[in-house]
């Protein structure tokens, strides 16, 4: 029986309420429910309420709709269908869905309604979480700056244009909805596009960003990037289209074909400089090196990735590496650091200029970078410049300057019981060489003559080569002198072998100067000094020998020394004096001339030998001074003689080449003539046969000038010379004197010599020369002249050579003279 508690109702509802799932009731015409039926409340009467007692447990938020819903519905004998929320008895609010339809009895009397209440939950929450993902999507899609698009399958027509079109493309969506995407794509893109479309549909879903070009309402067209994800009915297989997602690129692919651009200027920059680039991590390991390395050095840089510079290096404690490693250990910058690599495949060294500066990421320091530049070519030639100044360029050898520089090392190191020998080797007679087979032969010979030096000393030994043929061997002797003797004959014996230049064979005899130390000096110019000292002893002592040091060889030096310095004043200070040797007619035995002979008083070394300061001159150039006082004060002396004798005389006047050569010779004599005013025939000049004919066709031109100004030319020292006698004949000599040497000379068989002078006198008279004998000093041999018809003679028979005073003494009593002989 149904229950008319109101109280019982209320509960019965309430519990359908919180629990039903499902309900199908029935109500009479007055809304009194006349069946329900509920899976979870069959043991209960649920009859006998009105439908609209279940409005109190609508949420009061759908209340008054569903309330006015309903009130309409029911009085329009309508259906109704409605959704709304129940509050349940703790609160909780749950969806429900409620439908009825009217009852009408078989007259079309209205009976009341039938209708079903079921749980809406699960679904709206469905349709709210789609609805709000809709919002979202919605909300991103109008809000977003890339722009989304929906398009029909195949003619890519607009289906949905999201609000960003006006911002990429200068069109509003509705503007773009209904036309097809490909009427605004560049024509060379759209296979592209379609054949994404294709290869989506084929079942290959995978992502992929296509780049294309999409034309704006400007008519311009820029770059997109846009994936593309075509839209199949999982059912059906049916293509239900493509939404496309797209952006503007146009500034990326800018900035990348800027950068593509900026890489190949780089690359062409790296591939033409003369520089090559490179990069290193914290570690100092190679992470990238151009190209310009195998350019440069024929180094590949995959040779070079992952190592170390140290690795690379050639030399290790080579300073400019060490400098690059206390730098970057300082994370500091750096340039220009030259540092060296060895090429394997090469097998050469190459050197290059390092720049860099550190790297960092942030506050963190990631590594270098920097350039190196090739100075191979700079170092070699640097390198080559510091031979070229320590060593001689034909040779090889050491130069002075680097010998100078290592012989005060050696002498720096050595201590007292040391023994170190300098061998100062020149070359005999070298010039012959030169002049006859030329310079490049003699260059040949001096190259050849370095490398037997080289190979005949020890390694620790040192050998330079000065200049011309000098040469000097530098040698740490334990035995002193006598282990410097046997360096010098071993040197020597190297050098006879003879040299083959030019199909000539060539014998090499060299003079050596030996100066030891301590003895001969402690330094390095001092032995250089000695060495040199002693060398030339030895070539004036014969030459192809050895000579050591001594301490007279050192004050004969110092006395040339002093003698050339002295030569530039002696002049002016009036130190020159002339001495005169009577000539003495054979056939009468009276003074008929005199020679004057040139002596020269020394303020510190007193008289000075003509033969120690007349080749110094000649080869000072202060002969031609010289000579011409010479002839002006022998014309003056003899001018005066001859007024204050009453006798006739003639001064013979010694010439040397150089005079004859320079040109002045010839107004010499005249200026001398005119100024003493002695007559030409009382001057008679002299010149050695050797001398004579160093020149002969400039000898012969002077020699008949000056026989046109009326002196008499003799030949001096003859029989000295190697001529031959053929410029007798040439020269318009008036004179032949007989050197002394010759005169004097020993006789084995007491015959020979005096055959020789004897056709010697024959022949001089023949050319119509007088003869002069010099150098008599007995009386046999004067009375031998006078047999032969010698002409004249004079030496120390009849008197050495006298001060002007003394010889005018020796005029005045030269009567009493000839008594005694």
């Amino acid at each position: 029986m149904p229950s008319n508690c109101p109280s019982c109702n209320h509960c019965t509802l309430r519990d359908l309420a919180d629990t039903a799932t499902m309900l199908v009731w029935m109500s009479d015409e007055s809304g009194t429910c006349t069946y329900v039926s509920a899976c979870d409340t069959s043991s209960r009467d649920t009859t006998g309420f009105k439908i609209s007692d279940w409005l109190n447990f609508v949420h009061p938020d759908d209340r008054l709709r569903l309330g006015k819903h309903f009130t309409a519905a029911y009085q329009q004998r309508e259906k109704y269908e409605f959704e709304y929320r129940l509050v349940r008895q703790d609160g909780s609010v749950r969806w429900m869905r409620s439908s009825a339809a009217p009852r009408f009895s078989e007259s079309g009397e209205f009976v009341g309604y039938v209708g079903a209440i079921a749980e809406a939950s699960p679904y709206h929450e469905v349709q709210i979480s789609l609805a709000r993902s809709e919002a979202v999507l919605r909300m991103m899609m109008e809000h977003s700056s890339d722009l989304i698009t929906h398009h029909a399958p195949d003619s890519g027509v607009y289906l949905y244009v999201s609000p960003s079109s006006e911002l990429l493309l200068g069109y509003k969506p509705e503007e773009l909805l209904g036309r097809s995407c490909y009427e605004d794509f560049h024509p060379d893109d759209r296979a592209l596009v379609r054949s994404e479309i294709q290869r989506q549909a084929q079942g290959d879903m995978s992502s992929r960003l296509l780049e294309f070009r999409v034309r704006n309402k400007e008519g311009h067209y820029i770059w997109v990037g846009a994936n593309i994800r075509v839209l199949i009915d999982p059912l059906t297989g049916e293509k239900l289209g493509s939404v496309v997602v797209s952006r503007d690129i146009q500034a990326q692919r800018d900035a990348r074909e800027e950068l593509i651009r900026s890489e190949a200027r780089f690359r062409s920059l790296t591939n033409l400089s003369s520089d090559w680039f490179w990069e290193t991590d914290e570690q100092g390991r190679f992470t990238y090196v151009s190209d310009g390395l195998y350019r440069l050095f024929g180094i590949r840089p995959e040779e070079v990735i992952g190592r170390t510079r140290t690795e690379r290096a050639a030399d290790r404690t080579e300073p400019g590496l060490l400098e690059y490693l206390a730098k970057v250990e300082r994370r500091e910058p750096f340039r220009d650091l030259p540092y060296s690599v060895f090429v394997p495949e090469k097998g050469t060294i190459g050197c290059a200029a390092l720049s860099g500066e550190p790297i960092y990421d942030g506050n963190r320091f990631i590594g270098y970078r920097g350039v190196g530049r090739d100075i191979t070519d700079s170092m070699q030639a640097q390198k080559r410049l510091q031979d070229l100044a320590n060593h001689d360029a034909l040779t090889g050898l050491p130069n002075r300057a680097h010998l100078s520089e290592r012989l005060r090392t050696l002498l720096d190191n050595c201590g007292s019981d040391d023994r170190v020998a300098v061998l100062f080797i020149d070359l005999d007679r070298f010039k012959e060489v030169n002049d006859t087979l030329g310079h490049a032969r003699g260059d040949e010979l001096l190259s050849e003559v370095a490398q037997r030096l080289r190979q005949s000393i020890a390694a620790s030994d040192i050998v330079a080569r000065l200049g011309g043929d000098e040469f000097v061997v530098v040698s740490q002797c334990i035995n002193g002198a006598q282990s410097a003797m046997q360096l010098v004959e071993k040197l020597r014996y190297a050098l006879d072998a003879p040299i083959e230049l030019a199909a000539h064979e060539v014998f090499v005899r060299s003079s050596i100067g030996i100066s030891m130390f301590p003895q001969d000096g402690r330094s390095e110019e001092d032995l250089l000094q000695h060495a040199d000292i002693a060398m030339y002893r030895a070539k004036e002592e014969g030459r192809n020998g050895y000579r050591f040091y001594t301490e007279e060889m050192g004050i004969q030096v110092r006395e040339r020394m002093t003698i050339d310095n002295s030569l530039h004043r002696a002049l002016e200070r009036n130190e020159f004096e002339l001495y005169y040797q009577p000539k003495f007619d054979l056939s009468s035995l009276r003074v008929v001339g005199m020679e004057a002979l040139i002596r020269w008083n020394h303020p510190q070394l007193g008289r000075v030998s003509p033969l120690d300061f007349i080749p110094m001159a000649e080869e000072r150039g202060f002969i031609s001074e010289i000579g011409k006082w010479v002839l002006e004060e022998a014309c003056r002396f003899t001018a005066r003689l001859m007024a204050a004798q009453g006798q006739e005389l003639k001064v013979s006047v010694n010439l040397s080449a150089r005079q004859v050569q320079e040109g002045l010779l010839i107004r010499h004599v005249v200026e001398a003539l005119e100024r003493s005013a002695l007559t030409p025939g009382s001057l008679e000049l002299e010149l050695t046969e050797t001398a004579m004919i160093a020149n002969l066709a400039a000898s012969a031109d002077v020699f008949t000038e000056l026989k046109s100004l009326g002196v008499s030319l003799a030949v001096d020292d003859f029989g000295t010379g190697y001529s031959g006698l053929a410029y007798l004949g040439q020269l318009p000599f008036d004179v032949l004197k007989l050197d002394r040497s010759f005169i004097n000379q020993k006789e084995k068989n007491g015959l020979g010599n005096r055959k020789i002078i004897r056709a010697f006198i024959r022949m001089a008279q023949s050319l119509n020369l007088s003869v002069v004998a010099e150098g008599v000093e007995t009386s046999e041999i004067l009375s031998f002249l006078r047999e032969v018809g010698c002409n004249e003679a004079q030496g120390y028979l009849f008197s050495r050579p006298l001060p002007a005073d003394e010889f005018e003494t020796f005029i005045a009593t030269h009567e009493a003279r000839l008594l005694v002989l």
